[in-house]
């Protein structure tokens, strides 16, 4: 019989809401405008590799990858599609969602 995967149920959500952008201005606008370089500052923040997400792969798609690794290392709740939706649909929401998290995360450390 197959193991069927029950993820843990001490999820918790993202601390900032998907459409929240405007609290951090500066983050909304480098999202806008210069995503690639909010890419790599987040890359460099989780320790990967910025040029390969960010010149190889995408911005869009790098966004994804993060906020992935960023759900599974911290224990938000979301899956796979959740992040492909958000990311395809509302991508520099995302990116600065993603971001502000990330420096909630360096900050409470």
């Amino acid at each position: 019989m197959a193991a069927i995967y029950t993820p843990p149920s001490d999820l918790r959500p993202f601390k900032f809401g998907l459409f929240d952008c405007l609290g951090d201005i500066n983050t909304c606008l480098f999202a806008f405008l210069v995503p690639c370089l909010l890419v790599k500052s987040n890359a460099e923040a989780m320790a990967e590799h910025p040029l390969f997400l960010c010149c190889c792969i995408g911005p869009q798609l790098a966004t994804w990858l993060l906020r992935q690794k960023l759900r599974m290392s911290h224990n938000i709740q979301g899956d796979l599609m959740d992040d492909c939706w958000q990311v395809m649909c509302f991508s520099p929401c995302a990116l600065v969602q993603l971001t502000r998290e990330i420096k909630d995360i360096q900050g409470s450390q």
